[in-house]
């Protein structure tokens, strides 16, 4: 299994020699790396140029057009019928690789591969609360939507392995988006293929860079991949058995933006936002229509 690793790059300088090394120290060797510079300022190319001039590695440049772009050029030019995709800031147990080759062999009919990962934030490491059934760590994921709503997300942008045509099959990533276009793409997967994950822990999600565009961004709006899945309900594009637990993730989407308009004084939208027919009646929906009543000082305090 030959593997294509595509690594979207925008001034992540301090960060991209950790991710490298991670990647040139897999157990598994049969892979190539394409690095995408996405118009980057700092010296992190350079850095590259110099410290990785592997025969297997790509380095790419286009003018700043963002990461969805990137992603997609890097599938665009990788030789390879399977491709890995990891985020410059985040980085791979030496294992990862090879616990992805170990999952394809035992399912061979699946069309995307995660594995189990832990967040790093502030010198502090937390482990992935993933919600996949089965006793063996080599799963498959029969419900992404139910264990998007009963755990972290199965799948993130670093820790997944695609067949490329299948990923081209459903049009890449939306290169229009700011954010949610992975789980955009995530969501398009689990609708039309079989999924599956190694649930140990081979991938450390790295939350330290206060600059990340995606890992930190306020969200007061619903995003464009929440109104996908409210088009996909709405035109029966999703399978019978997938139907109720996606109906309740867009539920859980509509909440959780609500109380993020709270958080920051927006009442009248989060009101407006749990008035939609999106969200079922019940606490979740009391509580914020409590809170909407609220005066700011005790929102505040509540923060």
């Amino acid at each position: 299994m030959n593997i294509s690793i595509i690594i979207p790059l925008y001034n992540k300088e301090k960060f991209i020699e950790r991710c490298l090394n991670s990647i040139f120290s897999q157990t598994l060797k049969s892979f190539e790396v394409i690095i995408v510079d996405d118009g980057s300022t700092d010296k992190g190319a350079d850095l590259i140029r110099e410290k990785f001039s592997k025969g297997n590695l790509r380095l790419i440049t286009q003018e700043n057009s963002g990461v969805s772009k990137a992603r997609n050029t890097g599938v665009s030019v990788a030789k390879y019928s399977w491709v890995a995709f990891l985020d410059a800031d985040d980085y791979w147990e030496k294992d990862f690789l090879l616990e992805i080759l170990n999952t394809v062999k035992l399912f061979p009919n699946i069309s995307l591969c995660s594995s189990g990962y832990q967040f790093l934030s502030g010198g502090t490491y937390r482990k992935a609360n993933l919600s996949v059934p089965g006793k063996s760590s080599y799963r498959i994921i029969d419900n992404y939507f139910r264990s998007s709503c009963d755990g972290d997300l199965p799948i993130t942008a670093s820790s997944v392995v695609i067949k490329k045509s299948d990923f081209l099959k459903i049009g890449g990533f939306p290169e229009d988006w700011n954010m949610g276009e992975d789980i955009y793409v995530w969501m398009k997967m689990a609708i039309n293929f079989q999924l599956a994950i190694c649930t140990k822990t081979l991938v450390t999600y790295d939350h330290s860079d206060e600059n990340s565009a995606t890992k930190n961004n306020l969200v007061l709006d619903i995003l464009p991949h929440v109104n996908a899945l409210e088009d996909w309900l709405k035109n029966d594009n999703i399978p019978e058995h997938l139907k109720k637990h996606a109906a309740y993730l867009l539920h859980r989407s509509y909440i959780y933006t609500a109380f993020q308009n709270i958080k920051y004084g927006s009442n009248y939208k989060a009101a407006t936002l749990i008035s939609s027919p999106n969200v079922f009646n019940g606490w979740h929906k009391l509580v914020i229509k409590t809170l909407t009543l609220c005066p700011d000082w005790l929102i505040k305090r509540l923060n």
